[in-house]
């Protein structure tokens, strides 16, 4: 066979190949990324995952060039689905929508297939196709914080100033209140939200109501540690540590990421395009752990040193798997 022959032929079976699908058109070298999130930056909640996106930019996961963040903030309802429609258009791959926003990409997602969007926390459907849910759970870091609130309470009068009664806020509340019942059996529980994603203004409010009913240690899920400070008492932060900022203050904080979330769902797209497969989007809740490097604790210097042995003792069970945090989602009434 001559070299004419053997191009010929090359040539042909490249063509037929290609029709077929069986040759890949190449992995994808960059990935363009937007996002709406609930207040901005400033939030623990979106700051954290912005931190997680600009992670993924440093690591370059795939070898994948990756935009810095762009996105919208406090958008709801119509004005949401606009935004994500427009990113769409504009050819974004990801349009990760920080919260509840599920019914906005219901209206949108077939409309575009090649997009992938994502949805996070509680008050979503798992819609599947090209949206993807992605969960937070923080009971494993709660129930450390409640193990330092139940040793160093002196009125056994714990409370939580939450922002929604959310299954994803419910969690960490049972958590930080079982951690405090591990080591303090006399403990009484104060439960009050706000009804915000962010409003110190009324979180002292709540909080101020909560100490006058004797609440010495708080869970700031809505942060306004100013009331502990001018009441003496201590406060324990929440999605990310809080403790340099006021020391004097703070005994602990949970600190969320996003990086196992933000990685996963950066393969996920990559495997489709890659494949040339459709998205085959999560249609129950995908969240990841304390081991996964999902959630971790701070806790003060300040604290006697029983109370951090214990904390640490309980951390390396929990990462080991011997000590297993239930998942309680159920409502807590105030004592």
């Amino acid at each position: 066979m001559n070299s004419v022959v053997r191009l010929i032929l090359g040539v042909v079976f490249s063509a037929i190949f290609l029709a077929s699908g069986s040759v890949s058109a190449g992995a994808p070298t960059t990935l363009k990324m937007a996002a709406i999130l609930t207040v901005g930056g400033e939030e623990p909640w979106d700051g954290t995952f912005l931190a997680a996106w600009e992670n993924a930019r440093k690591n370059n996961p795939h070898g994948l060039e990756i935009n810095e963040p762009e996105f919208t903030a406090g958008l709801w309802g119509d004005e949401a689905e606009a935004a994500a429609r427009v990113y769409a258009k504009k050819g974004y791959d990801i349009v990760w929508l920080h919260s509840s926003y599920s019914d906005q990409v219901k209206k949108i997602q077939n409309k575009f297939p090649e997009t992938l969007f994502v949805v996070s926390g509680s008050g979503n459907e798992g819609l599947g196709k090209n949206q993807y849910w992605m969960y937070h759970r923080d009971h494993e870091g709660a129930y450390l914080q409640g193990i330092v609130a139940g040793m160093t309470t002196k009125s056994n009068i714990l409370g939580i100033v939450g922002t929604f009664p959310a299954d994803d806020v419910w969690d960490l509340i049972n958590g930080f209140f079982l951690g405090a019942q591990s080591v303090n059996s006399n403990i009484k529980k104060k439960v009050t939200f706000i009804e915000s994603w962010w409003d110190p203004p009324k979180a002292r409010e709540s909080s101020n109501a909560q100490i006058a009913a004797g609440a010495d240690n708080i869970l700031m899920v809505a942060t306004a540690f100013e009331a502990c400070r001018e009441h003496g008492i201590k406060c324990h932060g929440a999605y990310t540590n809080w403790i340099p900022t006021a020391p004097d203050v703070i005994n602990s904080s949970f600190m969320i990421s996003w990086i196992p979330h933000v990685d996963w769902v950066i393969d996920e797209w990559y495997q489709a395009k890659t494949n040339a497969t459709p998205f085959a989007g999560n249609t129950e809740k995908r969240w990841f752990l304390m081991k996964d490097g999902a959630i971790d604790v701070a806790i003060s210097d300040n604290l006697p040193d029983d109370v951090k042995a214990k904390v640490a003792e309980a951390k390396s069970k929990i990462l080991s798997g011997e000590l297993v945090i239930p998942i309680i989602t159920s409502p807590v009434e105030s004592d």
